[in-house]
């Protein structure tokens, strides 16, 4: 499959998702999580529609909690074959066809990256990327950082869980970084916006 903007922002999103095959009910499901609906209406059910032509389904299945499914074997091979997911997801690092991608490719990845597991603090001042896997940090981090971006080194936000999180200040690179990756989370950029109008 063709590797577009759409598609390689909907692998940077699956951060926060997964893909498998559910044998009680035969099905190949993909789905992405999250607690922000609107999110998962404009920024993956429409890119699902125009990618693989496929209708998603939301869902809230805990308290504001909420997840997008779809159901496609073609989309499956796609996502595990092209892409090589694998599950538990600290053990999928940044796929092949990703590292090779055009640059305005690469920075969809990472919207859609940031956008599922980034996060943004008005109150610290920061925009940080998270994820149990170091070498899709690391491909990130080195990214931006080519781009002129001053990064903080990879270190671990939580041990509990196994964690590793690194992230970016001062207003120059916020701007740096907004000039080049395409945000799209409704309250991330809310509070990126917010950053940059800070003094």
């Amino acid at each position: 499959m063709q590797l577009s903007e759409d598609l390689a922002y909907l692998i940077g999103a699956l951060r926060d998702g997964s893909v498998f095959y559910n044998r009680a009910s035969r099905d190949y499901t993909i789905v992405w999580y999250e607690k922000n609906r609107r999110w998962l209406e404009d920024s993956i059910a429409k890119r699902v529609e125009k990618v693989f032509g496929k209708s998603t389904r939301i869902s809230e299945y805990k308290p504001n909690q909420f997840r997008a499914r779809f159901y496609s074997m073609e989309a499956l091979k796609v996502f595990k074959n092209e892409f090589e997911f694998v599950s538990p997801q600290e053990n999928w690092g940044t796929p092949k066809r990703i590292r090779n991608a055009e640059d305005k490719v690469i920075a969809s990845y990472i919207a859609g990256f940031f956008d599922a597991e980034g996060d943004a603090s008005k109150r610290n001042y920061v925009i940080g990327f998270s994820q149990k896997n170091r070498e899709s940090l690391e491909f990130i981090r080195e990214w931006l950082d080519k781009k002129g971006m001053k990064t903080s080194r990879i270190f671990v936000a939580d041990k509990k869980s196994g964690t590793l999180r690194f992230c970016i200040t001062s207003r120059e690179n916020f701007r740096k970084i907004v000039s080049i990756i395409p945000f799209e989370h409704p309250i991330k950029v809310r509070i990126i916006d917010s950053l940059l109008q800070q003094t």
